[in-house]
């Protein structure tokens, strides 16, 4: 069984097919000699733009997904619900970030293959909306 993903972000796309790589980060200054309150949760998402003509929501999806990096940060749009689902041989983890804002996001075209990695983070006040299951 392969790995299966699922990415869903609040009126923007859903990704179920060309996801290759998730990883989930929660990070503290380097700096601090005790437990800091300033935690960042951070999510990378990397996958496949498809030219393939039967995975066209994949490249409507990611145009979605590079429209929504553009919001301006005073639009109530700016912040979305992010939820990952991910499932490898009966092992399944579950990732949400309640107010996820874009933190970057890169399309990249080599020949006729695509890629797309999008970084989003929790906002800072809203920690208490990360969800690692």
């Amino acid at each position: 069984m392969s790995s299966e993903y699922k990415i869903t972000i609040a009126d923007v796309a859903e990704l179920t097919e060309e996801v290759l790589k998730v990883e989930f980060d929660s990070t503290t200054p380097a700096s601090s000699d005790a437990r800091s309150s300033s935690i960042v949760a951070t999510l990378t998402i990397t996958g496949r733009v498809a030219y393939d003509a039967d995975k066209a929501f994949m490249k409507d999806s990611v145009k979605e997904i590079a429209a929504w990096a553009m919001v301006k940060p005073e639009s109530p749009d700016a912040y979305k619900t992010v939820s990952v689902e991910f499932n490898h041989t009966g092992l399944t983890r579950n990732y949400e970030l309640s107010h996820a804002f874009v933190l970057s996001f890169h399309e990249m075209f080599e020949d006729q293959n695509g890629l797309f990695q999008l970084v989003v983070r929790q906002k800072k006040d809203r920690l208490d909306g990360v969800k690692v299951e």
